[in-house]
């Protein structure tokens, strides 16, 4: 049994390595990223008051969904609390969008999963070269210069591994669909 600082550090740690998603979850769910920013405090307490009923067995995605459903209810909570609002959204219209919001977090990391297992299978010059643009303090002149070879080139080799890497993606995912 965790004490009480051991608890909170292990919500704080899946929390704050899953922010990212449950704040767009939420962004998707109401019209302003403000009223996101405003909510995204109390969304953050009321997870921590209900982590004694999270599984900590669960994966990081379970504590995405578990916390998914908390906003949701937070979002109504707000949305009620602004009802004197012309923009507010009706609940059926929040609950359509929440459960289209869930189904992008499942797709995101779907996708993300087959994009890691797709670049996997380049060998290291192919990966460092497709994830060059994305690293800061490496690019494609860098590139050129250290392996002699022509930066016209190494576009012509990137955007050949870009295809090929979104076939590899859209090929899991048409398996993992099937």
């Amino acid at each position: 049994m965790e004490n009480k600082d051991q608890q909170y550090d292990r919500f704080m740690s899946l929390f704050v390595g899953t922010e990212r998603a449950i704040r767009g979850y939420v962004r998707s769910l109401l019209p302003s990223s403000q009223d996101v920013d405003d909510l995204m405090q109390n969304i953050g307490l009321a997870c921590w008051h209900k982590f004694n009923e999270f599984d900590l067995e669960g994966s990081s995605q379970d504590f995405v969904r578990w916390c998914c459903v908390i906003s949701r209810f937070e979002v109504l909570r707000f949305r009620r609390s602004r009802a004197r609002d012309r923009l507010v959204l009706s609940e059926e219209v929040i609950t359509l969008l929440a459960v289209e919001a869930e189904d992008r977090l499942q797709r995101s990391e779907t996708e993300r999963q087959a994009l890691k297992h797709c670049l996997q299978k380049l060998n290291e010059p192919e990966r460092r070269l497709l994830l060059s643009i994305h690293t800061r303090g490496d690019s494609i002149s860098r590139i050129a210069a250290e392996s002699n070879v022509k930066a016209r080139q190494l576009y012509s080799k990137l955007n050949a591994l870009r295809d090929l890497v979104a076939d590899c993606v859209r090929a899991s995912m048409a398996q993992g669909e099937a």
